[in-house]
């Protein structure tokens, strides 16, 4: 009868604990996904602005991290871009097997890298200038990286 009494305690013990881990986890859970607690996501890079007008103030940093960026005129964009010659989806920054790479996605006006335009994928590499229309970004890999001084 003891046997039962202490099994019983034990396996409430033991449900206080499940109870406690899974509203902990809950909270972090919500947490996370209210912004308050970021994962740690690797950094691939960054975009900072040179020269983008009003809309686009020029030192504006864009993160580009593991899902990549989306460029253009278009609210579904990650990178709104307020310029009349920008498509709705122009371009497109991604990072595959350890390369940051920038796709045109068909854009009537072209996208710019270095002064050239590009007609397939483009590996970046710290430095680069990114040109959509009027606006240009330097591509650079760490947040303290860049060849402007």
């Amino acid at each position: 009868m003891q046997f039962i009494v202490v099994l019983g305690r034990l396996l409430f013990i033991g449900l206080i604990y499940f109870f406690l881990f899974r509203v902990l986890t809950a909270l972090l859970a919500d947490l996370q996904f209210k912004g308050i607690i970021r994962r740690e996501e690797q950094d691939f890079g960054r975009l900072e602005v040179l020269a983008g007008g009003e809309f686009l103030p020029k030192g504006r940093v864009y993160r580009i991290d593991s899902k990549g960026l989306k460029l253009g005129r278009g609210k579904n964009n990650e990178v709104v871009l307020a310029d009349h010659f920008a498509s709705m989806e122009h371009a497109q920054i991604r990072h595959r097997k350890g390369m940051t790479t920038l796709e045109d996605l068909g854009s009537t006006n072209g996208t710019w890298v270095n002064g050239e335009r590009i007609n397939s994928p483009v590996q970046l590499v710290t430095g680069d200038y990114v040109k959509i229309g009027s606006i240009t970004f330097q591509y650079s890999r760490w947040q303290n990286e860049s060849t402007k001084l």
